[in-house]
């Protein structure tokens, strides 16, 4: 099954654990989490690409981080993942990378374990009857 679509994501090891994932089919991703699940840092979306091979997922994506307590302190956040899709769900893990502004490395690699959840409509009465 393909990993295109929207997804409920546990990142065990993360500084936040919940996360939202969108994958196109045009193999570009979209990643997000509350703003405030981070206490240390403020965060952007991330925003990348992924590619597969049958039921594996290997991709990356970028975000940008603010430190709360000095916002002159930005750093750009390289994320590797790789997933193993299974139906409606998937396992894999990930790799964070802290880089200052001019490409020096700050903090990481940081991993964490992910699970996700595929996310769509309720279903009706009736189309879990069916199942």
């Amino acid at each position: 099954m393909s990993v295109v679509g929207v997804w409920e994501v546990v990142a065990d090891g993360a500084p936040f654990g919940y996360h939202v994932m969108t994958f196109h089919a045009d193999g570009t991703m979209l990643q997000s989490n509350p703003d405030h699940g981070n206490r240390a840092t403020s965060d952007s979306n991330g925003m990348g690409t992924w590619r597969a091979d049958g039921s594996n997922v290997s991709g990356a994506f970028l975000e940008f981080t603010v430190d709360r307590a000095d916002p002159w302190l930005v750093q750009k956040g390289i994320v590797r993942f790789d997933l193993t899709v299974h139906g409606d769900g998937f396992t894999g893990s990930a790799s964070a990378t802290f880089y200052d502004l001019a490409g020096r490395p700050c903090r990481g690699p940081l991993a964490a374990d992910l699970t996700g959840r595929r996310f769509g409509p309720p279903m009706s009465c009736d189309e879990v009857s069916s199942r």
